[in-house]
Protein backbone atom coordinates (compact mmCIF):
# COMPACT_ATOMS: atom_id res chain seq x y z
CA UNK A 1 0.00 0.00 0.00
CA UNK A 2 0.98 3.94 -0.79
CA UNK A 3 0.51 5.62 1.88
CA UNK A 4 1.67 8.62 1.45
CA UNK A 5 -1.35 8.23 -1.15
CA UNK A 6 -3.29 7.31 1.50
CA UNK A 7 -2.40 10.78 3.82
CA UNK A 8 -2.67 12.76 0.40
CA UNK A 9 -6.16 11.52 0.26
CA UNK A 10 -7.24 11.92 4.16
CA UNK A 11 -6.30 15.35 3.93
CA UNK A 12 -8.12 16.34 1.10
CA UNK A 13 -11.17 14.41 2.11
CA UNK A 14 -10.73 16.12 5.80
CA UNK A 15 -8.67 18.98 5.21
CA UNK A 16 -6.29 20.41 8.44
CA UNK A 17 -8.22 22.85 11.17
CA UNK A 18 -6.87 25.01 13.08
CA UNK A 19 -8.12 25.26 17.02
CA UNK A 20 -8.03 29.01 16.99
CA UNK A 21 -9.11 30.51 20.20
CA UNK A 22 -10.37 34.27 20.18
CA UNK A 23 -9.27 36.51 22.99
CA UNK A 24 -11.11 39.86 23.32
CA UNK A 25 -8.10 42.37 22.80
CA UNK A 26 -9.46 44.99 25.20
CA UNK A 27 -11.10 42.74 28.13
CA UNK A 28 -8.89 40.03 27.85
CA UNK A 29 -11.35 38.00 27.69
CA UNK A 30 -12.35 34.43 25.50
CA UNK A 31 -14.48 35.13 23.18
CA UNK A 32 -14.54 31.25 21.97
CA UNK A 33 -13.04 28.79 20.16
CA UNK A 34 -13.50 27.82 16.85
CA UNK A 35 -12.16 25.34 14.41
CA UNK A 36 -10.98 26.62 11.52
CA UNK A 37 -9.27 25.29 8.26
CA UNK A 38 -5.68 25.92 7.79
CA UNK A 39 -5.93 27.02 4.12
CA UNK A 40 -8.30 30.22 5.67
CA UNK A 41 -5.06 31.59 7.75
CA UNK A 42 -2.25 33.90 6.70
CA UNK A 43 1.06 32.35 6.20
CA UNK A 44 2.36 34.72 9.18
CA UNK A 45 0.95 37.49 11.16
CA UNK A 46 3.34 40.28 9.60
CA UNK A 47 0.70 42.88 8.86
CA UNK A 48 -2.64 44.22 9.15
CA UNK A 49 -5.07 41.55 8.89
CA UNK A 50 -8.60 41.18 9.41
CA UNK A 51 -10.46 37.66 9.82
CA UNK A 52 -13.66 36.17 8.91
CA UNK A 53 -14.62 33.44 11.54
CA UNK A 54 -17.61 31.57 11.49
CA UNK A 55 -20.17 34.71 10.99
CA UNK A 56 -17.61 37.08 12.97
CA UNK A 57 -15.34 39.72 11.71
CA UNK A 58 -12.40 40.47 13.88
CA UNK A 59 -8.87 42.55 13.44
CA UNK A 60 -6.39 40.68 14.79
CA UNK A 61 -3.92 42.40 17.23
CA UNK A 62 -1.90 39.80 18.57
CA UNK A 63 -1.47 36.32 17.42
CA UNK A 64 0.70 33.54 19.28
CA UNK A 65 2.87 31.60 17.06
CA UNK A 66 2.99 34.22 14.40
CA UNK A 67 3.88 31.43 11.83
CA UNK A 68 2.12 28.85 10.21
CA UNK A 69 4.99 26.77 9.91
CA UNK A 70 4.25 26.66 14.18
CA UNK A 71 0.61 26.64 13.97
CA UNK A 72 0.31 24.07 11.49
CA UNK A 73 2.09 21.42 13.41
CA UNK A 74 0.46 22.30 16.53
CA UNK A 75 -2.87 23.10 15.11
CA UNK A 76 -3.17 25.49 17.85
CA UNK A 77 -3.65 29.03 17.33
CA UNK A 78 -4.42 32.15 20.04
CA UNK A 79 -5.72 35.37 18.18
CA UNK A 80 -6.35 39.22 20.37
CA UNK A 81 -9.25 40.41 18.46
CA UNK A 82 -11.14 43.60 17.90
CA UNK A 83 -14.58 43.86 17.00
CA UNK A 84 -15.71 46.05 14.05
CA UNK A 85 -17.46 48.48 16.84
CA UNK A 86 -14.13 48.24 18.74
CA UNK A 87 -11.91 49.17 16.16
CA UNK A 88 -13.46 52.57 15.82
CA UNK A 89 -12.63 53.39 19.48
CA UNK A 90 -8.94 51.61 18.90
CA UNK A 91 -5.69 53.85 17.94
CA UNK A 92 -4.71 51.44 15.31
CA UNK A 93 -2.13 52.27 12.33
CA UNK A 94 -2.60 52.14 8.73
CA UNK A 95 -3.91 48.70 7.17
CA UNK A 96 -1.06 49.40 4.19
CA UNK A 97 2.11 51.45 4.11
CA UNK A 98 1.29 53.15 0.81
CA UNK A 99 -1.46 53.50 -1.64
CA UNK A 100 -2.23 54.84 -5.30
CA UNK A 101 -2.31 58.34 -5.32
CA UNK A 102 -6.10 58.35 -7.45
CA UNK A 103 -8.97 56.87 -6.47
CA UNK A 104 -11.24 55.01 -9.71
CA UNK A 105 -14.37 56.92 -10.79
CA UNK A 106 -17.48 54.38 -10.01
CA UNK A 107 -20.51 54.47 -11.81
CA UNK A 108 -23.36 52.23 -10.88
CA UNK A 109 -23.66 50.23 -13.98
CA UNK A 110 -21.09 47.17 -14.26
CA UNK A 111 -18.93 46.79 -17.26
CA UNK A 112 -18.59 43.03 -17.43
CA UNK A 113 -21.43 40.93 -15.35
CA UNK A 114 -20.47 37.29 -14.65
CA UNK A 115 -18.92 37.87 -11.65
CA UNK A 116 -17.92 40.84 -8.94
CA UNK A 117 -14.65 41.66 -7.67
CA UNK A 118 -14.63 43.21 -4.25
CA UNK A 119 -11.65 45.85 -3.73
CA UNK A 120 -10.68 48.75 -1.17
CA UNK A 121 -8.81 51.65 -1.22
CA UNK A 122 -6.19 49.67 0.39
CA UNK A 123 -6.40 47.15 -2.43
CA UNK A 124 -5.91 49.59 -5.43
CA UNK A 125 -3.52 48.95 -7.67
CA UNK A 126 -1.19 47.55 -5.37
CA UNK A 127 0.34 44.71 -7.21
CA UNK A 128 0.83 46.35 -10.86
CA UNK A 129 2.32 45.76 -13.92
CA UNK A 130 4.20 48.70 -15.07
CA UNK A 131 6.21 48.79 -18.07
CA UNK A 132 10.08 47.81 -17.28
CA UNK A 133 11.14 51.29 -19.37
CA UNK A 134 10.12 52.84 -15.74
CA UNK A 135 12.08 51.05 -13.06
CA UNK A 136 13.83 54.13 -12.35
CA UNK A 137 11.24 56.30 -11.42
CA UNK A 138 9.47 52.70 -9.85
CA UNK A 139 13.07 52.48 -7.59
CA UNK A 140 12.81 56.27 -6.69
CA UNK A 141 9.04 56.17 -5.59
CA UNK A 142 9.98 52.82 -3.65
CA UNK A 143 12.63 54.63 -1.98
CA UNK A 144 10.07 56.12 -0.03
CA UNK A 145 7.88 53.30 1.10
CA UNK A 146 10.96 51.27 2.56
CA UNK A 147 11.18 53.49 5.68
CA UNK A 148 7.91 52.84 6.39
CA UNK A 149 8.25 49.06 6.07
CA UNK A 150 11.52 48.84 8.09
CA UNK A 151 10.40 51.05 11.31
CA UNK A 152 8.25 48.60 12.25
CA UNK A 153 8.64 44.42 13.27
CA UNK A 154 7.22 41.48 14.29
CA UNK A 155 3.54 41.49 15.99
CA UNK A 156 3.65 45.51 16.43
CA UNK A 157 2.76 44.94 12.69
CA UNK A 158 -0.39 43.40 13.06
CA UNK A 159 -1.34 46.98 15.10
CA UNK A 160 -0.55 48.64 11.64
CA UNK A 161 1.63 51.02 10.33
CA UNK A 162 2.30 54.66 11.69
CA UNK A 163 2.55 56.43 8.31
CA UNK A 164 1.66 55.93 4.70
CA UNK A 165 2.80 57.08 1.65
CA UNK A 166 0.54 58.18 -1.13
CA UNK A 167 2.22 57.07 -4.10
CA UNK A 168 2.31 60.43 -6.37
CA UNK A 169 5.45 60.06 -8.33
CA UNK A 170 4.09 56.97 -10.32
CA UNK A 171 0.57 57.86 -10.07
CA UNK A 172 0.93 58.38 -14.27
CA UNK A 173 2.29 55.46 -14.97
CA UNK A 174 -0.08 52.65 -16.65
CA UNK A 175 0.00 50.05 -19.67
CA UNK A 176 -1.15 50.36 -23.44
CA UNK A 177 -2.13 46.97 -24.06
CA UNK A 178 -5.27 45.95 -26.58
CA UNK A 179 -8.17 44.33 -24.72
CA UNK A 180 -8.65 41.96 -27.28
CA UNK A 181 -4.93 41.05 -27.90
CA UNK A 182 -4.31 40.63 -23.96
CA UNK A 183 -7.56 37.89 -24.03
CA UNK A 184 -6.79 36.23 -27.08
CA UNK A 185 -3.05 35.10 -25.57
CA UNK A 186 -4.63 33.88 -22.37
CA UNK A 187 -7.16 31.37 -21.44
CA UNK A 188 -9.41 33.43 -19.98
CA UNK A 189 -12.49 31.69 -18.46
CA UNK A 190 -14.76 34.64 -16.73
CA UNK A 191 -15.05 38.18 -17.44
CA UNK A 192 -16.28 40.49 -14.48
CA UNK A 193 -16.69 44.08 -12.84
CA UNK A 194 -15.13 45.67 -9.80
CA UNK A 195 -17.06 47.07 -6.94
CA UNK A 196 -15.00 49.87 -5.56
CA UNK A 197 -15.32 50.21 -1.15
CA UNK A 198 -18.81 48.87 -1.83
CA UNK A 199 -20.03 52.38 -3.16
CA UNK A 200 -19.93 51.62 -6.95
CA UNK A 201 -18.89 49.65 -9.86
CA UNK A 202 -15.26 51.18 -11.13
CA UNK A 203 -16.17 53.12 -14.13
CA UNK A 204 -14.44 51.36 -17.05
CA UNK A 205 -13.39 48.42 -14.58
CA UNK A 206 -12.83 44.96 -15.58
CA UNK A 207 -11.95 41.45 -13.76
CA UNK A 208 -10.00 38.71 -16.14
CA UNK A 209 -9.94 34.98 -14.60
CA UNK A 210 -7.50 32.44 -16.14
CA UNK A 211 -6.98 28.72 -14.38
CA UNK A 212 -3.92 30.22 -12.83
CA UNK A 213 -4.49 34.41 -12.21
CA UNK A 214 -6.94 37.21 -12.00
CA UNK A 215 -6.49 40.60 -13.66
CA UNK A 216 -8.04 43.34 -13.06
CA UNK A 217 -7.77 46.99 -14.24
CA UNK A 218 -9.20 49.95 -16.20
CA UNK A 219 -10.23 50.09 -20.25
CA UNK A 220 -10.23 53.20 -22.35
CA UNK A 221 -11.46 52.46 -25.59
CA UNK A 222 -10.77 48.46 -25.60
CA UNK A 223 -6.78 49.21 -24.67
CA UNK A 224 -5.90 48.68 -21.09
CA UNK A 225 -4.65 51.45 -19.32
CA UNK A 226 -3.69 49.66 -15.86
CA UNK A 227 -3.28 46.31 -15.36
CA UNK A 228 -2.86 44.33 -11.79
CA UNK A 229 -3.12 41.01 -9.95
CA UNK A 230 -5.05 40.15 -6.83
CA UNK A 231 -2.42 37.57 -6.12
CA UNK A 232 0.85 36.09 -7.38
CA UNK A 233 3.51 33.57 -6.15
CA UNK A 234 5.82 32.72 -8.42
CA UNK A 235 6.66 32.72 -12.11
CA UNK A 236 5.23 30.27 -14.44
CA UNK A 237 4.78 30.39 -17.84
CA UNK A 238 1.27 32.60 -18.09
CA UNK A 239 3.26 35.34 -16.30
CA UNK A 240 6.22 34.70 -18.56
CA UNK A 241 4.28 35.33 -21.64
CA UNK A 242 2.87 38.75 -20.31
CA UNK A 243 5.36 39.65 -18.98
CA UNK A 244 7.36 39.44 -21.85
CA UNK A 245 4.72 39.86 -24.51
CA UNK A 246 4.28 43.89 -23.32
CA UNK A 247 7.49 44.38 -21.58
CA UNK A 248 6.18 44.32 -18.03
CA UNK A 249 7.64 44.00 -14.83
CA UNK A 250 5.36 43.08 -11.84
CA UNK A 251 5.57 45.67 -8.51
CA UNK A 252 4.58 45.03 -5.72
CA UNK A 253 3.78 47.88 -3.69
CA UNK A 254 3.21 46.73 -0.02
CA UNK A 255 6.11 44.72 0.06
CA UNK A 256 8.62 47.15 -2.41
CA UNK A 257 9.50 44.36 -4.38
CA UNK A 258 9.81 43.73 -8.26
CA UNK A 259 9.36 40.70 -10.22
CA UNK A 260 10.93 40.23 -14.11
CA UNK A 261 11.60 37.54 -16.65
Amino acid sequence: MNYAKVIDAALTLFPKRIKVTCIDGVTGQQIGIYKVPFSQLPAIFDKPITLDIEGHTWRVIKADPLSADEFGIFRKLKLHVLSVEQQQQASLGHNVATRHANNPLTTSTPFYQQFTLELTPDDWLQLEFLPTDALPLIQEEMALIDPILLAQNGSSLLLGYETMHIRQQTAQLGVEIPFDAFCAALPVNKKGNIRFGGDGYVENGFVVQTDNYEYYGILVNNQITHLCLTSFDCIDDEFTQVASNWDLALVNWKQCSITMC
